[in-house]
């Protein structure tokens, strides 16, 4: 990274994190963070500022050797991980929000069974999962630099399983978008497109970063991404305020219809299922594919070799001998005491997949020692008790053959030498030697890594498949709901019709009649009951009381008590005949069984219409009074006329009940020894009184 590079990054990172805190100021201010209908986005500015702050202060300390400098370096780029993390779960939580058209309580969390049920989309919680688990290694990481590590110069590297960190960081991203995708139309269009943007961005840092390397391109990209969601939000107050909306915080979405059919719905939950993995496998081959082409840094790695290879040791990754040439070897001229050799080293690279692009040999060696010039592909140099050979570098007068010559591919070899003078007796195989080295892992060079991302492309060939088959079922399925829908809507008119007709026949004939006169309309329709019980009622003195009112009067009053009678009918299971004046006719036991419960059900009838006197009474200027008589037995029931028809009932049994009401006393129930016989264990009655009947003669009654 150029110095221009770096201030432009380290500017740009500063100033768009200062733009995120004053974005989140502006939301905070005046509400308490819990009750803030933008708490969510809040938190979104202020990790996202975070993020930006700490990636900043990383580039300002990157390569500074102070001790201030060690610490800020490791904990702003362990908070650049958490806080994009973070970021990225909160923008999820945000979108469920839209998606929900409610405020979420974070306590969802902790239940996520429920929340699922009430309809919480399941991608929050693998979402949450995801960044959790990501969390956990940026903070093993620290101990173990399986991430990311750090040079002597304090320089940032990436580490063997940096591009896992990269998937895990990405996984949430690709997830959430699915999830959007999934329920566009649950969102307004202007809130759906604000959305989309925030994740255009960071695709579009992504396509940066392999153009222009060097620069921040993808933590920008969510500084844009938030200041973006700010700026929609505050357009998103403003059409609230104008449109007097002030106490909703999130514009109406538009709900889609949830489907009615069991198996339509597991469909579409298969769908989004298969929509998710696509996505995901997708972003997963992709990172796989850059990390295919840029290859994985490794981290350093050194060699502390106390008894040195004569040979290639095929069981070690990497292998170094450092031997005297047994054929060229003489003693000095110039001084007898020590011995002049050709010395032959070889760097032996038995990985498979892993290029060594990197390397420092050293060994020990005596006093008085010194090098001819023109050594061979190594830069040599000698300190007081080693021989340090280093990979030739731009610049160094023995880079003759370019730096890529000196690089060591997979299972090949480098040499290197120089002529040296030792004294006698100096054995290179008797010496300890150090050897440290970089490398890149290759993963197309690797059968295991090529069978297993052959795997992954065939699981997304066919979760894609299957997801695009599901989508068009799917799509079919909602064309047939549509045109159902159509139907009902052309029918609706008719049924409203029918409906009415219906209820107005049920208000005039019983349920029965009324089925049977629908469908024979020009029959005869006439039945014997062998058992029926039936009331008759009138008011007391009505003649008198109607004559001193007037006619609207009269009709209201008896409106309203009758009013109560049919309440009353109707929630009792009793049939009401007719009323005739101020007399209300009612009958029970419409039934083919000569056993039935209608003599029970019409004296509680009875008795709660007495109730319904009392309570008329006490918000009636004229207080009224009722007779009520009832007899039990066989009678004919049917329906006279073609038009203006009505359902009656005839028999002596309907004779005997109105004389049990025009025989009896005020507000009390006169019933006859037929219906005593099938009610005495119920209710108390009084002692048989005799009465002289109408074509009837002298019949004992009671009263209850």
């Amino acid at each position: 990274m150029t110095d221009f590079i770096r201030v432009i990054s380290i500017s740009s990172l500063f100033f768009l994190a200062l733009f995120c805190f004053q974005a989140g100021i502006f939301l905070y201010s005046g509400h308490k963070l819990k009750q803030n209908g933008r708490r969510t986005l809040i938190l979104i500015e202020f990790f996202t500022g975070f993020l930006l702050l700490f990636d900043a202060m990383a580039y300002f300390y990157r390569g500074n050797t102070s001790a201030a400098g060690w610490y800020m370096v490791r904990i702003c780029n362990f908070f650049v991980f958490i806080c994009n993390f973070s970021a990225s779960f909160f923008i999820c939580f945000y979108i469920c929000e839209f998606i929900k058209h409610a405020r979420l309580n974070f306590s969802i969390l902790l239940h996520p069974k429920a929340s699922i049920k009430d309809g919480i989309p399941i991608q929050l919680f693998l979402v949450l999962f995801l960044c959790i688990s990501s969390i956990i290694l940026t903070v093993v990481s620290q101990f173990t630099n399986i991430l990311y590590y750090f040079d002597e110069g304090n320089v940032y590297h990436r580490s063997t399983f940096y591009s896992l960190g990269v998937a895990l960081g990405l996984l949430p991203g690709l997830i959430t978008l699915t999830m959007l995708l999934q329920n566009w139309k649950k969102l307004s269009k202007n809130v759906f497109i604000s959305l989309v943007v925030y994740f255009v961005l960071p695709l579009t840092g992504i396509v940066m970063i392999l153009i222009v390397y060097g620069f921040s391109w993808i933590n920008i990209s969510f500084g844009l991404g938030a200041l973006h969601l700010f700026y929609s939000s505050i357009k998103l107050m403003e059409i609230e305020f104008y449109s007097r909306e002030q106490a909703a915080t999130i514009l109406n979405p538009v709900y889609k219809a949830k489907p009615a059919d069991p198996e339509a719905h597991k469909r579409v939950v298969r769908n989004h299922f298969w929509q998710t993995l696509s996505v995901s496998l997708g972003g997963i081959l992709l990172i796989l594919a850059i990390v295919s082409i840029t290859g994985i840094s490794l981290p350093e790695k050194t060699l502390a070799i106390e008894e040195p290879f004569s040979k290639n040791d095929l069981t070690k990754s990497v292998c170094i001998v450092f031997t005297q040439n047994a054929d060229k070897h003489w003693v000095d001229g110039e001084d007898p005491d020590r011995t002049g050799a050709q010395y032959d080293g070889i760097i032996y690279n038995n990985m498979r997949s892993t290029i060594i692009t990197d390397w420092n040999f050293s060994i020990s060696v005596p006093e008085g020692c010194s090098v001819d010039p023109g050594p061979w592909n190594g830069t040599f140099s000698l300190s007081d008790d080693s021989l340090n050979v280093k990979k030739p570098r731009e610049g160094d007068k023995e880079n003759i053959h370019g730096e890529d010559f000196y690089t060591i591919t997979p299972l090949k070899t480098l040499g290197f030498g120089c002529i040296m003078y030792t004294p006698h007796g100096y054995q290179p195989l008797m010496q300890k030697i150090t050897f440290t080295y970089s490398s890149i892992l290759k993963p197309l060079t690797n059968v295991l890594f090529d069978i297993f991302l052959a795997l992954l492309f065939i699981i997304f060939i066919i979760s894609t498949t299957v997801m695009l088959f599901e989508g068009k079922l799917i799509r079919v399925e909602e064309e047939n709901i549509k045109l159902e829908s159509t139907v009902k809507e052309r029918t609706k008119e008719l049924e409203t019709e029918k409906n009415r007709s219906e209820s107005l026949l049920l208000n005039i004939l019983p349920k029965e009649i009324a089925k049977e006169l629908t469908s024979h309309p020009n029959s005869t329709i006439a039945k014997e009951y062998p058992n029926v019980t039936v009331l008759f009622t009138d008011i007391v003195g009505f003649t008198k009381i109607s004559g001193e009112m007037k006619a609207e009067e009269v009709v209201t009053m008896l409106n309203k008590m009758f009013s109560l009678f049919d309440e009353r009918a109707q929630r009792e299971g009793i049939e009401k005949i007719k009323t005739i004046g101020d007399a209300y006719m009612a009958a029970s036991g419409l039934t083919q069984e000569s056993e039935n419960d209608g003599a029970e059900k019409m004296l509680r009838f009875a008795q709660g219409l007495l109730s319904d006197v009392q309570s008329f009474n006490k918000t009636s200027p004229v207080k009224l009074m009722i007779r009520l008589g009832i007899n039990s037995g066989p009678l004919v029931a049917g329906v006279i006329g073609k038009t203006k028809f009505i359902y009656d009932i005839w028999g002596d049994t309907v004779n005997v009940a109105s004389r049990m009401e025009s025989t009896g006393l005020p507000m009390r129930i006169h019933v006859t020894e037929t219906t005593r016989a099938q009610t005495a264990d119920l209710f108390p009655y009084n002692e048989n009184t005799e009465i002289d009947v109408k074509g009837k003669g002298m019949m004992k009654t009671y009263f209850l």
